[in-house]
């Protein structure tokens, strides 16, 4: 119950909601994220197994793309039906560099810009920014608006207030950030890297 709590703070409430974790430790948001992504692998593994892909269009999740590509190509012609079992691992296991990946680069860019605080910032800052992928992170198209208010809350409203940045310097940050997705976009016909 205390996740749905949590889930609840963070959606409505997102700058007191990470005021008022500025002072947990590690475990409480790496739990938050470990409940996220074990639901959002499950649901994922069903859709795929029903006939839904996870792209760019269907998954907030990175780690759910590569899975899937990776099952797609690898796994379903050797292991069958029972290929749709080991996706969820294999989304976990692509989560966890991501996260460790992405609370190194919040970290150094939020300091760069005149944040206070520790790694721990970064890390709560993507733990919890995971949260409204739980709205639909893994339906076709409603994904796309997860996603975003996930990298809102990552990139953006996360990082500004547990490292006190100005809240024009996280705009900046944040505009880069959407800037460079676009072009990625646009150029490759991927979202974020992949």
């Amino acid at each position: 119950m205390k996740i749905l709590q949590k889930l609840l703070g963070l959606l409505t409430d997102p700058k007191g909601f990470f005021e008022s974790v500025r002072s947990e430790g590690w475990k409480p948001s790496f739990r938050f994220f470990l409940y996220v992504t074990i639901f959002i692998s499950l649901i994922t593994s069903v859709l795929t197994f029903l006939g839904i892909e996870s792209t760019d269009l269907t998954s907030s999740y990175q780690a759910q793309i590569m899975a899937y590509n990776y099952m797609k190509s690898n796994l379903l012609n050797i292991y069958g039906v029972y290929a749709y079992v080991i996706e969820p691992l294999l989304i976990l296991a692509f989560s966890a560099p991501i996260l460790i990946f992405l609370t190194l680069l919040l970290h150094v860019i939020y300091r760069l810009i005149g944040g206070e605080g520790s790694l721990l910032n970064a890390w709560k800052a993507a733990c919890y920014g995971l949260g409204p992928c739980l709205l639909g992170g893994f339906l076709p198209y409603v994904s796309l608006f997860a996603a975003f208010y996930s990298f809102a809350m990552q990139f953006y409203l996360g990082p500004m207030t547990l490292y006190k940045v100005k809240e024009g310097r996280a705009i900046v940050v944040f505009s880069a950030f959407i800037a460079l997705a676009f072009i990625e976009m646009f150029a490759f016909g991927t979202t974020v890297g992949f």
